[in-house]
């Protein structure tokens, strides 16, 4: 019978014709998509019997390869820092930076300044306007001032020798609270706001509140004091010695994330080593029968697999640092990786080796050609599929992303490669010790079965600790975790009304998926990547709740302007009330020296050069415009000049990022050249570019899976049921998301283009074992299928949530998004693979009958939903 198709409208034309045209010398398509598995697969057994012939040699170069390699790690350099991993690569905010810290000397100096936070709350969150919360303040100032001693050139100073000053005076965020006029207008409940002499308090305060232009209540405020940067662990270590009575402190300084999230991930060691010890000691099990035949036994096999999957970690990493790509924090994940993807193939490896025909009635040979030709191929296209994704997620404009995506992409190669020599190498060993009937571990013992050892008068322990025989078929090596699981999922796929629950319960899944994916959040709040003991949690969290998030931006000039013109003037009028009208704009609220400037009695606009003499006497008496005009060394040119606006109160990362964009359309739309800018633009470059640039990333990765899918498996009723599934999971993954609280980031859209690989890799397997059974009967396939790759998927599924799940306790942000994204990937590409896809092929998968295999001689059985034969080879 032939195989049915689907029709030719069904997929894109090209891939019809061009399929077509390839297999034009073939009787008919179904013989084309035959003949291309077997030719394939022919090229995958030869290199199994040139791998049978020198297995020992083969095992030791490459062990050999991989140590040598792995010395490249004596180069690993390591990459920190959020803004350099987190933010996009040669931004628009970044070049805005470079280009202002040309022109304004400001801008430079605070490139090397630390900034020490300090936020004063009271204890019972009452109202802050009384002396002795005053006292507090004033007492904790000098506490930063004058007591914390500072090791600077192997001398000791204070905050006052080393802070940034302008005019002689530290620069300190907030000190209108330490001065008298506020002590004594408090007092008078006169304190005017927003603006209390010329100062914006909105910001400075927690959760404040007015009545009538004065300020009725607040519960706490922020200081931030700045000086040359390197100190900020001293600080740190010092603040908590601050005394206070009323109130509490909370507490950061610039280099306090980075260095909270690089403690926070040692701190989960244990979690790490745990997780490996699970999945280990889960693969061992797996594979072992454990019914005491130490012939047949497979245990340690399995922990051969895993050993060649650990391993190929350090030729990875020895690699890539010799290259130079850097070694970042996050990629500390990728042994969990990579254990999975290893024992993906591990058991589809010993699958393969099982469904071959007898040792008995064969040769080690022909049963490791029977597994390359079967086998090979299905971890062939789930790890190049796997490292084409990476691949494309190295393209990133996220440093974080491609380093990771390096990494673990030259890891997938790594592992493939191990898996087809070290591991297929053991299997040869393996096979090789069973033929000459040697003990599983005293491999120069030859053993027998019970019955022979009774005839020879052995008893007692020695019977059951020496007896086994060789495995006949699969059913004498699958462990009860191979065996039972799939037989269970073979009697759910068998009946018509749990297939139509299945289906039910999918549509369900798709609705709830769809919801989750439009309402996902972007961002990622600041107290949730440390550790809850952190201090930076307590001051993230505080910030959060008490203090508006206002950004005060800067509209700077780029080019010389001839300001006094009255066009120029009106050109940057027009700026700034167009900005002011912007919803997210506090139209009270700006800092403009022309202003100022024209109010003053000081202002001349006669000639350009009157009007800079002018300005140089008014910005020498007005000393807070100082750095927002930049004349020439010869007085008669203005380089550049800025004014500031500030925003409302702007907590959604969303809110942030579209704020952003529409301030530039201001400025773009300008006559005159000019630049808006705030040093938390670098930030919110993220939440405008994560969204595109994830969805570009993995978009492109999906279709390049496809295409590689096809060469290796062309059938377009599989291709269409692969990419469909393909699409409904990464759907799932990013629906569900946003129920488990994890929003779409620079450290989730890494975890995202990672699940793009997996998302195929089950559904490849049961697609391409499905493709390979013979029968003309679309049950009797889908139960073949599934008693070759039910129970590899299975176990490789549940050895990587065994270990994943024991991530949920961590205390990192990265390894606790690594673990819950990959709980849900393979979660839901488990249930796609054993349950989803089945049903849809017992629907409308391709049939064939080849009637006899070619390799075995053997006719495949065409049980029922409860036979108890043998699948036949595949």
């Amino acid at each position: 019978m032939s195989v049915k198709i689907l029709p030719k409208g069904f997929i894109p034309n090209f891939l019809y014709d061009t399929v077509k045209d390839v297999c034009s010398s073939f009787r008919n398509m179904d013989e084309c998509y035959l003949r291309h598995e077997e030719k394939i697969g022919r090229l995958f057994g030869l290199y199994g019997r040139f791998l049978e012939r020198h297995p020992v040699k083969i095992l030791v170069i490459v062990i050999a390869m991989n140590c040598l390699l792995g010395l490249g790690m004596l180069r690993l350099e390591v990459e920190s820092g959020a803004e350099r991993l987190y933010t996009p690569v040669n931004s628009q905010a970044s070049k805005d930076r470079d280009y202002l810290e040309n022109i304004y000397p400001s801008e430079r100096d605070f490139k090397s300044v630390d900034a020490w936070e300090v936020l004063i709350l009271t204890k019972d969150r009452g109202n802050m306007l009384t002396s002795a919360f005053l006292d507090d303040i004033k007492s904790v100032d000098n506490y930063i001032r004058n007591l914390i001693f500072i090791t600077a050139s192997e001398a000791a100073s204070t905050f006052t020798e080393l802070c940034l000053n302008r005019i002689g005076v530290c620069l300190v965020s907030g000190d209108i609270f330490l001065s008298n006029d506020f002590t004594q207008n408090m007092l008078a409940n006169n304190i005017t706001y927003p603006i209390f002499k010329q100062t914006s308090l909105s910001s400075l305060l927690a959760s404040p509140s007015a009545s009538n232009g004065l300020l009725t209540s607040a519960i706490g405020v922020k200081l931030t004091y700045y000086l040359r940067s390197g100190y900020s662990d001293q600080f740190i270590n010092a603040i908590p010695g601050a005394i206070v009575t009323i109130s509490e402190l909370a507490y950061s300084c610039s280099s306090a994330l980075d260095d909270e999230i690089e403690k926070n991930i040692g701190g989960d060691i244990l979690f790490y080593v745990l997780t490996l010890a699970l999945m280990m000691t889960y693969a061992s099990i797996a594979t072992s029968r454990m019914n005491c035949n130490f012939i047949a036994d497979r245990s340690f096999l399995g922990q051969a697999g895993v050993f060649a999957a650990v391993l190929s970690v350090l030729p990875s990493f020895g690699f890539v640092s010799l290259i130079g790509v850097k070694y970042m924090s996050i990629v500390g994940v990728i042994p969990f990786l990579i254990i999975g993807i290893g024992i993906d193939d591990v058991f589809i490896l010993m699958s393969g080796i099982a469904d071959a025909k007898s040792i008995k009635k064969s040769s080690v040979s022909d049963r490791i050609y029977f597994m390359m030709k079967t086998s090979g191929i299905a971890i062939t296209i789930t790890s190049v599929t796997d490292f084409l994704a990476f691949l494309i997620g190295a393209s990133s404009i996220f440093i974080s992303v491609r380093n990771f995506c390096i990494y673990i992409g030259v890891a997938v190669l790594f592992c493939y490669f191990n898996q087809m020599t070290i591991f297929s190498a053991c299997i040869v060993i393996h096979e090789r010790r069973i033929k000459s009937n040697r003990h599983c571990v005293a491999c120069c013992v030859t053993t027998k079965d019970k019955e022979s050892l009774r005839e020879d008068g052995e008893t007692g322990c020695l019977l059951y600790a020496c007896a086994g025989y060789p495995p006949k078929d699969r059913r004498d090596v699958d462990s009860p975790l191979e065996r039972y699981p799939k037989k269970l999922i073979q009697k759910i796929v068998s009946y018509l009304a749990l297939k139509i629950m299945i289906i039910f319960c999918f549509a369900i899944y798709i609705g709830f998926s769809v919801y989750g994916a439009v309402h996902l959040r972007q961002g990622i709040s600041l107290q949730n990547i440390v550790a809850d003991d952190s201090f930076f949690h307590k001051y993230a969290t505080w910030l959060e709740e008490y203090f508006r998030t206002e950004i005060t931006l800067s509209f700077n000039v780029k080019y010389n302007q001839t300001y006094s013109s009255a066009w120029t003037q009106s050109v940057l009028t027009s700026v700034q009330n167009t900005a002011k009208k912007d919803k997210e704009i506090d139209s009270n609220s700006e800092l403009n020296w022309l202003t100022a400037f024209k109010q003053s009695t000081l202002y001349v606009d006669t000639s350009e050069s009157a009007f800079i003499t002018a300005l140089q006497t008014f910005l020498t008496n007005m000393t807070q415009y100082a750095s927002d005009v930049v004349i020439d060394s010869t007085g008669s040119t203005i380089i550049s000049s800025r004014f500031y606006l500030k925003t409302n109160n702007l907590k959604s990362t969303y809110d942030q990022g579209q704020m952003m964009l529409r301030m530039r359309e201001v400025t773009d739309n300008s006559a005159i050249p000019m630049i808006v800018y705030s040093d938390p633009f670098i930030f919110f470059e993220q939440f405008v570019e994560i969204l595109p640039s994830t969805l570009q990333t993995v978009g492109i990765a999906i279709v390049v899976i496809i295409v590689v899918t096809i060469f290796f498996m062309p059938h377009p009723t599989l291709i269409t049921i692969i990419a469909v599934s393909l699409f409904t999971i990464l759907l799932g993954v990013f629906g569900f998301m946003y129920y488990w609280d994890i929003s779409l980031s620079s450290i989730s859209m890494i975890h995202l283009v990672m699940t793009v690989g997996f998302s195929v890799d089950f559904s490849a397997h049961i697609c391409h074992a499905y493709l390979a059974v013979d029968s003309d009967n679309r049950d009797a396939k889908v139960q073949l299928a599934l008693d070759r790759s039910g129970g590899p998927i299975f176990n490789a599924a549940v050895s990587t949530l065994l270990g994943v799940s024991v991530l949920g306790f961590a205390n990192s942000y990265i390894f606790k998004t690594f673990g819950k994204l990959m709980f849900l990937v393979i979660f839901i590409g488990l249930a796609h693979s054993v349950l989803l896809i089945p049903v849809i092929l017992s629907f409308i998968g391709p049939l064939n009958n080849k009637g006899e295999d070619k390799e075995s001689g053997e006719t495949s059985p065409i049980p029922g939903p409860n036979s108890k034969a043998r699948s036949g080879p595949v």
